[in-house]
């Protein structure tokens, strides 16, 4: 019996599949481990500087399995200076995603306290994330011929794609029973697993400086706290408003020396005043919304000027 001849396969099919799988495993890893951590969080109580330390060890699969390349384009005003368009950093950029990936999953984490805060910056982060990749994936479709360095920007929009649009249909879900008055509490399993997809949306999909971007409020709130974080002053286990019952207003909490507690949570009530929990909620995240509506704003007022 004769056997037929395998089917020519199209040139480079294998190396894409490939690519493709090893950046899904690495990813789904990445993720997978963070989740365990932020349960072991939960169920431990593990102090505020071991959680830095903790994301290093999830985002060992992203390092080990990145394919893309370590090289940053210069700004245009620094071009003539440095006399080349990209500078390869080598390993330094596996540092900085390193630093990028530590950072989102312990910021989603560091800026909680309210009913539906956690989610709703994730929702609010990820759908700004996924608006960016449609709007660069819409750019190279309108391209009269696709390069090879097209084709890897389109591929790299589409992998972060599909990364956050399954984390945008289970935040949704999760808003409408955690959003106030909650119903369902997050919890660190939660906010690591958030912190982490978007961290993985946006280095694999090569766009970890619109990513920082997004995340504004959450370096604002990692900056004014660092002084309680690493112990400069007192910082309790829980750092969360206080809630006058008579009043049902929230008011600013202060740490053991007399101080307000550092947070952007404190520092809203500070600023607009004692609100709701609802209310409070609601003017962090449109903070948040205005943030990211911001970074659209930034990158097309200095397209074809920054880089």
């Amino acid at each position: 019996m004769a056997i037929s001849p395998a089917p020519a396969k199209q040139p480079g099919m294998d190396d894409w599949t490939e690519k493709w799988l090893i950046q899904y495993n690495s990813a789904l890893a990445s993720v997978s481990l963070m989740v365990f951590l932020g349960f072991a969080d939960d169920v431990l109580d593990i102090p505020w500087r071991t959680k830095l330390a903790l994301p290093t060890v999830a985002t060992l699969p992203i390092i080990a399995a990145y394919t893309g390349r370590t090289s940053v384009l210069v700004p245009i005003p620094l071009r003539g200076y440095l006399g080349c368009d990209l500078v390869d950093l080598g390993w330094v950029y596996q540092v900085f995603m390193l630093l990028v990936v530590v950072f989102c999953t312990n910021s989603i984490n560091i800026l909680a306290g309210l009913n539906g805060l956690e989610a709703g910056q994730t929702l609010v982060i990820a759908g700004a994330v996924l608006l960016f990749n449609c709007q660069k994936l819409a750019s190279v479709a309108d391209l009269p011929v696709m390069t090879p360095e097209h084709v890897g920007v389109r591929d790299a929009h589409l992998f972060s794609a599909y990364v956050v649009l399954p984390l945008i249909a289970v935040t949704a879900a999760l808003l409408l029973f955690n959003y106030y008055p909650s119903r369902v509490f997050v919890g660190d399993t939660y906010t690591y697993f958030a912190g982490m997809a978007l961290a993985v949306s946006g280095i694999l999909g090569h766009f970890s400086e619109t990513l920082l971007l997004f995340f504004f409020p959450q370096i604002l709130n990692f900056v004014y706290s660092v002084p309680q974080l690493f112990k400069v002053v007192p910082c309790p286990r829980h750092r969360l408003p206080v809630h006058d019952p008579k009043t049902g207003l929230l008011y600013p909490s202060k740490r053991g020396d007399g101080g307000y507690n550092l947070n952007l949570v404190t520092l809203f009530l500070r600023l607009f005043g004692p609100c709701t929990e609802r209310q409070l909620c609601n003017r962090i995240l449109a903070f948040q919304f205005a943030c990211c509506a911001g970074t659209f704003a930034l990158r097309w007022a200095l397209e074809g000027i920054y880089k």
